[in-house]
């Protein structure tokens, strides 16, 4: 069996087997070796933990409610000036 041949047959065999002390990918199952962060199959966080997302759109709602009144205040002074 040629080097490339056996590597396509491990590849296709799965995930190397895990002792019964090591952990999986909470994802796909794959075994994680060490202090592994990251998933080597599929890439998911393994032991990391990932930080939320902010609340971005309470900014959002404080910059269209202040964009609405100063249109709004600019609009009632144009037609005032008419």
């Amino acid at each position: 069996m040629t080097g490339a041949a056996a590597a396509d047959a491990a590849a296709a065999a799965g995930p190397p087997a895990v002792a019964a002390g090591d952990e999986r990918c909470p994802l796909c199952g794959a075994g994680l070796q060490g202090a592994q962060q990251w998933c080597m199959r599929c890439g998911a966080a393994a032991r990391t933990r990932l930080a939320a997302t902010p609340r971005w759109w309470v900014p959002v709602l404080i910059l269209a409610t202040v964009s609405v009144v100063a249109i709004g205040v600019l609009i009632a002074s144009l037609t005032k000036l008419a």
